[in-house]
């Protein structure tokens, strides 16, 4: 079921970057390329947003995502934040459970849940921001010819078949992706067997406030909060039974009522699925790109299907934007496979993993898995490694050109987002950058003086923001900010921070030191002057 439909103005013939699907991923990579000011058509072949709560969990990168995006003010109330989360077996003891802080070490809460069609309403809402960006519904991508300088793409329209004509192209359109298929890429991985009846439902005054994983071989299941007086619920089907039978709200009821205790409630959507553990193999064939399911699904036990597929679009657009204005070469975007894609696999065998703690049937399995629990939450470092959420890896990249060949673990690391001192008040650190911007970002030292003539030279052109934290030399040209934030100081004592170069994607891409000239995350910018970047720019 779709929203209502969307009458929008006759397309360009030509644009930058067209854009195919109009879900979260596809959404958010629209905005963001609409606030670099590229021209930007949004396709989507149903009649509008489909509004079905399909994702549920966000994470805290998501949340600076939007951010970055200029629209987390209008997510913000909509969110349930930092809720429990428990695993536990089926005499109701603990395996797992989690607690996250209401604001993590980027700013926002690290885990918490969403409402999907409120999400995507923000998001198409955001692009009337710009006049350059428009989306098109109904609009069904049927075929594509890549030439050397463009793509071009067939389209059906509710007026016939019609030519669109674009720099690059950006596959967004979901996990039977049509232009995966065009770009000739396929996926690797696995389909679990099992099957899963997952139930959306309104539920007046629940008093549900945390996530529940129900380990219980006789029938694994979880419970949800969701937005609202919503709740969630899932349960594995079982090997004798149908998914027709699964699908009948009589039985839905009773499972419900059996398991949960709740009888009176609304069923807002039902759906038996099964879930994936694949990656495509390219995520880019010249001019054409996969982001989210269109480029991996994984299953949902870390949450990180929708989440991985915003972080997909963050790294692509900024890059789409730089190539496509002239201020770097096409060679620039191999680096978003070779950074996404590591990161992609690494989350599909968290989840594979979290999978096989949730979904075992057989009672010897489970009650192995039970024991090695109940000895792993003997050691107090185990328990507080799992309730501060170290099941899932930190926010990075993999390695590429636009990260330092260095071994330093702090490369490649999402910058920490302290809040910070202005004359203008307390705001987070963010504020300060802009969305496509670089930021160079000195400790108690001017960044400015520990960067090469050449790197200042690529810098400026480029654009980019110049910050002091706590500096005390009036000398200091850069713009001077004061921290106080403990946990930031105590990061930056860590890893011994004095000076970082910060991409616009918000990960650091090298530390600043005057001993090091001439970076090599910027040689890829090298061959544009500044005057030829400033012009473009303009």
């Amino acid at each position: 079921m779709t929203m209502e439909p969307i009458v929008q103005p006759t397309p360009l013939a030509e644009v930058d970057v067209d854009v195919i699907g109009a879900g979260p991923v596809g959404l958010m990579m629209a905005n963001l390329l609409g606030l670099s000011g590229l021209e930007v058509a949004l396709l989507e072949g149903s009649g509008g947003l489909r509004g079905i709560p399909r994702a549920i969990a966000y994470d805290a990168e998501t949340l600076r995502s939007f951010s970055i995006a200029g629209l987390l003010d209008e997510i913000a109330p909509e969110l349930v934040q930092s809720p429990h989360v428990r695993h536990v077996n089926a005499r109701g003891r603990t395996l797992m459970e989690m607690d996250f802080p209401a604001r993590g070490s980027h700013g926002h809460s690290p885990l918490g849940i969403f409402y999907q069609p409120q999400f995507e309403r923000v998001l198409f809402h955001g692009l009337s921001r710009f006049a350059n960006v428009r989306a098109l519904f109904e609009h069904m991508v049927t075929g594509l010819q890549q030439h050397r300088d463009h793509v071009v793409l067939m389209v059906s329209t509710p007026d016939g078949m019609r030519t669109l004509r674009a720099k690059f192209i950006v596959g967004c359109d979901g996990g039977t992706s049509q232009v995966r298929d065009m770009l000739g890429s396929t996926l690797v991985g696995s389909t679990f067997a099992q099957h899963w009846l997952v139930v959306d439902a309104l539920v007046q005054d629940h008093a549900v406030k945390q996530i529940s994983f129900h380990c219980d071989p006789r029938r694994p299941r979880v419970e949800i909060p969701a937005v609202g007086d919503r709740v969630r619920w899932e349960f594995m089907r079982l090997p004798n039974e149908r998914q027709e039978e699964l699908l009948e709200e009589d039985r839905i009821h009773s499972l419900i009522a059996d398991n949960f205790g709740h009888r009176s409630f609304r069923i807002e959507r039902k759906a038996v699925y099964t879930f994936h553990a694949r990656v495509a193999d390219c995520w880019r064939n010249n001019r054409g790109f996969l982001a989210g399911d269109a480029a991996h699904l994984m299953p949902p036990f870390a949450g990180q299907g929708m989440n991985s597929g915003i972080k997909d679009a963050v790294n692509l657009a900024w890059k789409i934007a730089y190539v496509v204005k002239g201020l770097a070469p096409t060679a620039f975007l191999d680096s978003y496979e070779a950074e996404r894609a590591p990161v992609v696999r690494r989350l599909v065998n968290v989840s594979r993993r979290l999978a096989f703690v949730i979904m075992p049937t057989n009672r010897v399995v489970a009650m192995a898995r039970d024991y090695i629990f109940a000895c792993l939450n003997m050691s107090r470092r185990f328990r507080a490694f799992i309730r501060r959420g170290g099941v899932l890896p930190p926010p990075a990249i993999g390695r590429s050109v636009l990260t330092a060949g260095t071994r330093d673990p702090l490369i490649g690391q999402m910058m920490p987002q302290p809040c910070v001192q202005s004359t203008q008040g307390a705001a987070p650190l963010d504020t300060f950058q802009d969305c496509h911007q670089w930021l160079a970002l000195g400790i108690g030292a001017d960044p400015i003086s520990m960067l090469s003539p050449r790197d200042l030279s690529i810098l400026e052109a480029l654009g980019t923001r110049f910050v002091c934290l706590n500096g005390h030399d009036e000398r200091i040209s850069a713009t001077s900010l004061r921290c106080d934030d403990p946990s930031f100081a105590a990061w930056v004592k860590r890893h011994g921070v004095r000076a970082l170069l910060i991409r616009p994607d918000r990960f650091i891409a090298a530390r600043l030191d005057p001993q090091t000239r001439d970076l090599t995350v910027l040689n890829m910018f090298a061959a544009c002057s500044r005057e030829t970047a400033r012009r473009i720019a303009a």
